[in-house]
């Protein structure tokens, strides 16, 4: 069994040494709003940057596509179950698991 954990977090720059903060779902909703978001391939996350006084913020998470990805990438590895915590994915839960 896999746990599958939702990104959801706030860097303050795009280097690999930044400080890596987690977001909410309600949060990640806000700070998304009317930003143009981008797909990485080698994360299979979505991302969007912004600027602040104080520099410039990466932000990298899953939606309800780049989840179904790293589903399917664990199915094809042969690891058949795999579970969310429901805190992380509520928002997502009806598209992720519903008809």
């Amino acid at each position: 069994s896999l746990r599958r954990q939702r990104q959801m977090c706030i860097r303050d720059s795009l280097s690999a040494g930044g400080e890596a903060a987690a977001l909410t779902p309600s949060r990640l909703h806000t700070l998304a709003e009317g930003r143009a978001t981008y797909f990485s391939r080698p994360l299979c996350a979505r991302y969007f940057t912004y600027r602040t006084d104080s520099g410039s913020r990466f932000v990298l998470f899953d939606d309800v596509q780049t989840l179904r990805m790293k589903m399917d990438m664990a199915e094809k590895m042969g690891i058949r179950q795999g579970f969310f915590m429901l805190p992380e994915v509520e928002d997502l839960a009806q598209s992720l698991f519903g008809p």
